[in-house]
């Protein structure tokens, strides 16, 4: 991310200020890009807000206003009478400025996508009400030259998609603002932990950690729970004693069950037995009465009644039949001759309009006939009138081709006209094709002249020669910095030798004095322990003579002691005895204060000494590293000067720098023979231009041409079309004339001088004869339908004639309305025949039937009407033949009923074991001992479900347990698993560990840093560093650990500004600033250590490969306006405003 330009519009106190950073802050001595950068100006004058603008720009927030506390809950009122937060963004709008003056923030920005962007935040106010209040806080972003962006959400995406870092990042890694300066120094494990975390990327640890974590906590919980199941599930398994006695109580009572059940099964079956017997032996009383009152029915009247009506029927099935067949034809023949009068009255109708037909086929006869004669006058022109479509067609096309011919040769006449201009415009661009051409060849000759004058410069061969140069140049340059460079590292290396020789002496003593403490820590620990051993015996002796005293005065019953006097409740004892214990008790507080100052001593002694020993460790190790590096820095060098052409057995800065003032003429001698070269090229390049002008001429001046002489060919082809066009009409004419004049001649001569009037009337004539023709055969064949249909009908008229002669009577014409005739006459006579037919086959039956009942009637000697009358009772007949077969199957069923009875009655007293008149056992007793097997069966069936119940839910106990037990294995074996991980990673512990591992080559970083500023202080920690805590070494002081909170103002600035630089490099390529805005600690500077902050500042670029990046410091200290030469200085107006100016820059072009 590159910060390229900020524009300031009444912010805070600053009325207007533009700032180019990448073009504007150039040295105005050398003009170079300054990479130190002060941003000065009075107490108040607003220098904090240039970098409050930037991040409200970028972020919508500052570092003053988020660092506010209960910002949600702490405002304030203004002199306008509106209230605002302390927090509030608002409050940036410069005091006093109206509603129409501008108030904005905008910083232009090249993203990590190298595309420039436009971030801005507007502010301002507005009236309401008469009332000037702040306006809303407007924020936009725009990409390259696409429109603005605003909503917070969709800025606020863009611009960290675009800058790539939160606000809280951006203000570690380009803005160390006041009031956060030391935060990472001095402040807290918790404070370290967020601020690596926003700069490394270590939160995904932090989530890595809760993610472990959690996994740990169910793995916890089921690991309890399976716990509890499987101690709760193990309380609910059955001894073995006490499972052996429920299955023995179980199988006794299977042995039990199985008896009774024999004896149940038995009771039953006597039981049935019985029952079954009394029920046979009621059963058959009640059927041998129902027996013989049935019997006493077959000889009553209504059995004999119905007996004698259902015989007669069966035996007269035949006489029936042939009075029922009678009647029926009887009643037919009746209903066909009703229908005769309908029918004669139907022929009547439909001799009339027989009649009516035959008068108007005599006149259909005579209009014939009239068509006829009117046809048979026109047929001669009947050819004609037949073709008169193909001559109409014949007489247009003589018409359109007459017309045609006239339009061609107004054609030709045109198109000879311009013949000559064609010819004309050819010549012109030939002429001016040949010219173009002409130009080109001389222009060509220029060319391959200049051309060769090139080859003989050989160009190729320059650039060759150039490009190794170049290369030569710049490997010289670059042996050249590494031989520099060389230099500089092995002062650096005897420097470091001397320190760890210094270090090795101080370990030693260290070592010394380690031995001496213990040596004293031993001493005093053996004393503590005889002057504890001497009280304690004391104590004890003292305490056991106390006891025996108080007892024997207690014994004795005394009241007053003998020894001092006093009464017994009052006497005190212990105090009396202390003074015997207390020398030995002040021996031994100082014996246990001198062990404490020797255990105090002695670990301080270890302490310096393990310190000592690491730095020492570390130092060895820089000192092995620096060394390998510095060997392998001059190895390559070598091996470079070798490649280079140099003489490695000799002092090589000499000879580089001899070889860079050669190569640096050569390459000077290369570029005029480039510039030659170039300058022929360019001429080449111009008469290039020249001919590709004139080519485009030549082409356009060919074209024109060719389409010249397209046109008078293309004119000369029209031409000669037109004339042949013309000679075939005029033969199409020709011989339609002749087709015409053929048929037309004779049928009106002249036709052609009127071909619209011909055309009329061989129209009208035409149609005329087909409208007669048409109504001739429309006529004929109504004619000849109308004989067809009389002859028809005649026939048919005579057939009914011939069943009914009387019919014949003379009719008035008249029409019968109907859609076929013939259907009516066929429809009638159909229905007169049928009558006859019936009438005929009715008699016929009814004849037949009269004989063959008189010779029934004469041989059973009865009469029509009995057979009538018993016809009549047809309906009784079922009834009468239901009666008789219910009372014989009665019959027959209580007879089958009594013998079954029987039968049952003996197998069940056999099965008893009872012989006939025998008395059978006694149902009562039966019935009572049902009760009492029923009651002991129960008894057995309960004990046995309780049993089982038992061992059911004991299987399943152990069926469960056994599932619980593999499953605490599982869960166990997960939790093992989960606690060992979460013991090492779980929580934060696995981003304290990642970060744990960042912070050694941080702090190497910062050493760095602070080597360059000082060289008393290095920073370092502990090797399981958990707390993430940071030690301060003091090398003036043997290397001793010093506490941050008691170094001086100035210590702790510039221990904390290595720091910050340290922590703003360590980022991502995506996480990359080119500026560094430091606002904090000048003042607590003197002069020596103002001058090697500064130095380092200024060699920021050098160290640590801070490539490219810049530093902008803010202070008002006099010492830095006069070291750095490029400012932006904050300068106050009065009335509250500022303006913005540049110092020491060159003026933008």
């Amino acid at each position: 991310m590159k910060i390229k330009e900020l524009h300031i519009r009444n912010i805070a106190s600053i009325e207007k200020g533009d700032i180019d950073f990448e073009n504007g802050l150039r040295d105005a001595i050398s003009g170079e890009t300054a990479p130190l950068f002060l941003i000065s100006g009075d107490t108040g004058a607003g220098k904090t807000v240039i970098l409050d603008c930037i991040s409200m720009a970028l972020y919508k927030k500052t570092p003053r206003i988020d660092g506010v506390a209960n910002a949600m809950r702490n405002d304030y009122v203004n002199a306008e009478g509106e209230t605002l937060r302390v927090a509030s963004i608002e409050q940036y709008t410069r005091l006093g400025i109206s509603e129409r003056e501008e108030c904005y923030s905008e910083v232009i920005f090249e993203g990590n996508d190298g595309m420039n962007y436009h971030a801005r935040l507007s502010l301002g106010m507005q009236r309401s009400r008469k009332q000037l209040k702040h306006r809303q806080p407007k924020w936009e972003v725009k990409k390259g030259d696409n429109d603005w962006i605003s909503g917070n959400t969709e800025v606020a995406n863009t611009i960290l998609q675009a800058v790539g870092l939160t606000f809280e990042q951006f203000g570690r890694m380009a803005m160390l603002a006041q009031g956060q300066f030391a935060t990472f120094l001095t402040g807290n494990k918790s404070e370290r932990e967020a601020i690596l975390e926003q700069l490394t990327n270590t939160e995904r640890f932090s989530k890595y950690g809760a993610a472990i974590k959690n996994l740990f906590d169910k793995a916890q919980a089921i690991y309890k729970q399976t716990q509890t199941e499987y101690e709760t599930e193990k309380t609910h398994i059955l001894d073995k004693e006490e499972k052996e006695k429920l299955l023995a109580e179980q199988s006794n009572i299977n042995t039990q069950k199985q008896t009774l059940e024999t004896k149940i099964r038995l009771n039953e079956q006597q039981l049935t037995l019985v029952n079954t017997i009394n029920q046979c032996r009621k059963n058959q009383t009640l059927a041998q009465e129902e027996l013989e009152q049935l019997q006493k029915r077959l000889q009553g009247e209504e059995y004999k009644a119905d007996m004698k009506l259902v015989k007669n029927w069966d035996n007269t099935t035949a006489q029936r039949q042939t009075l029922v067949k009678m009647q029926e034809a009887k009643v037919k023949r009746e209903q066909s001759l009703s229908q005769e009068p309908m029918c004669q009255q139907m022929f009547n109708r439909l001799s009339a309009d027989f009649a009516q037909r035959n008068h108007d086929m005599s006149l259909l006869s005579d209009k014939t006939e009239k068509l006829h004669q009117w046809i048979t006058a026109h047929q001669s022109q009947e050819e004609v009138y037949s073709k008169t479509g193909e001559i109409i067609q014949k007489i247009r096309q003589y018409e359109d081709t007459n017309k045609e011919i006239q339009t061609i040769a107004r054609q030709i006449e045109t198109e000879t006209a311009r013949t000559t201009t064609l010819k004309n415009i050819v010549e012109k661009t030939a002429q001016a094709a040949a010219n173009t051409d002409n130009a080109i060849a001389d222009i060509q000759k220029n060319i391959e002249t200049l051309s060769k004058q090139r080859e003989m410069l050989n160009p190729v061969l320059i650039n060759q020669n150039l490009e190794q140069a170049n290369m030569r140049n710049t490997r010289l340059k670059q042996l050249q910095q590494t031989l520099q460079n060389m230099e500089t590292d092995t002062n650096n290396l005897e420097k470091l030798d001397k320190e760890i020789k210094g270090q090795t002496e101080k370990l030693t003593i260290f070592h010394q004095a380690v031995q001496k403490a213990e040596e004293a820590y031993l001493a005093a620990k053996e004393k503590d322990e005889k002057a504890n051993n001497l009280l304690h015996t004391m104590q004890t002796s003292l305490e056991e003579h106390l006891v025996t005293l108080r007892k024997r005065l207690i014994a004795e019953q005394a009241d007053i002691c003998p020894l001092c006097g006093q009464h017994i409740n009052h006497i005190y004892l212990d105090e009396d005895f202390k003074a015997v214990l207390t020398p030995l008790e002040k021996e031994k507080n100082i014996t246990e204060e001198n062990l404490l100052k020797a255990t105090t001593a002695y670990d301080e002694a270890k302490k310096r000494y393990n310190t000592a020993s690491g730095m020492l460790e570390t130092q060895r190790h820089i000192l092995a590293e620096q060394k390998n590096k510095a060997d392998a820095t001059k190895k390559q060098a070598l091996t470079v000067a070798k490649q280079s052409g140099l003489d490695i057995t000799k002092p090589i800065a000499q000879q580089v720098n001899i070889a860079i003032n050669e190569i640096g003429q050569i390459l000077h001698q290369l570029k005029l023979q480039q510039k030659d070269a170039e300058e022929l090229q360019n001429k080449i390049n111009l008469l290039l231009n020249e001919k590709k002008k004139l080519e485009i001429q030549k082409t356009t001046a060919d074209k024109a041409k060719v389409q010249a002489d397209k046109d008078f060919y293309a004119n000369e082809q029209h031409i000669h079309q037109l004339h042949e066009q013309k000679k075939a009409g005029e033969r199409t004419a020709i011989n339609l004339f002749t087709d015409l004049n053929a048929i037309l001649a004779n049928w009106m001569p002249g036709w052609q001088q009127d071909t619209y009037s011909t055309k009329n009337i061989l129209c009208r004539d035409a149609n005329e004869y087909a409208d007669m023709k048409k109504k001739f055969d429309t006529a004929a064949q109504q004619l000849q339908t109308a004989k067809a249909t009389a002859v028809s009908i005649g026939n048919t008229r005579d057939k009914i004639l011939h069943l009914h002669a009387g019919w014949d009577t003379s009719a008035s014409p008249a029409t019968y309305p109907c859609s076929d005739i013939n259907d009516e006459w066929t429809r009638l006579y159909i229905e007169i025949n049928t009558i006859a037919k019936d009438t005929c086959e009715c008699t016929a039956i009814i004849t037949a039937c009269e004989t063959t009942l008189g010779i029934y009637y004469k041989t059973s000697g009865t009469a029509e009407s009995d057979l009538i009358a018993l016809v009549g009772k047809e309906k009784e007949i079922p009834e009468a033949r239901q009666r008789l077969n219910d009372l014989q199957a009665s019959i027959t069923s209580r007879r089958d009923a009594i013998a079954t009875m029987q039968r049952q009655q003996t197998e069940a007293m056999e099965k008893l074991g009872i012989c006939e008149g025998q008395d059978i056992p006694d149902l009562t007793l039966l019935q009572e001992e049902k009760n009492i097997l029923a009651l002991t069966r129960d008894q057995l069936v309960s004990e046995q479900a309780t049993i089982c119940s038992k061992l059911e839910e004991d299987k399943r106990n152990e069926d469960n347990f056994k599932k619980i037990t593999a499953r605490l294995e599982a869960v166990k074996k997960n939790f093992t698993k989960w606690d060992r991980l979460n013991s090492r990673f779980g929580g934060t512990r696995f981003r304290t560990l990642v970060q744990s591992y960042i912070l050694r080559p941080l702090l190497n970083n910062a050493n760095i840093y602070l080597a360059q500023i000082t060289d008393r202080y290095k920073l370092t920690c502990s090797e399981e560093n958990e707390q993430l805590s940071i030690l301060v070494l003091d090398c003036y002081n043997k290397n001793q650990v010093r506490s941050v909170t008691v170094l001086s103002g100035g210590e702790r600035f510039m221990i904390s500004l290595a720091l910050s630089l340290a922590l703003s490099s360590l980022n991502r390529p995506d996480m990359n600033i080119d500026i560094l805005f430091i606002d904090e600690g000048f003042g607590t500077l003197d002069e020596k250590s103002l001058d090697s902050v500064m130095s380092t500042l200024e060699r920021l670029q050098e160290i640590a490969g801070q490539n490219g990046r810049r530093v902008g410091i803010i202070s008002h200290r006099e010492e830095l306006d006069e070291r750095i030469n490029v400012q932006i200085r904050v300068i106050k107006k009065g009335e509250g405003r500022s303006r913005i100016e540049l110092k020491g820059t060159m003026p933008v072009k």
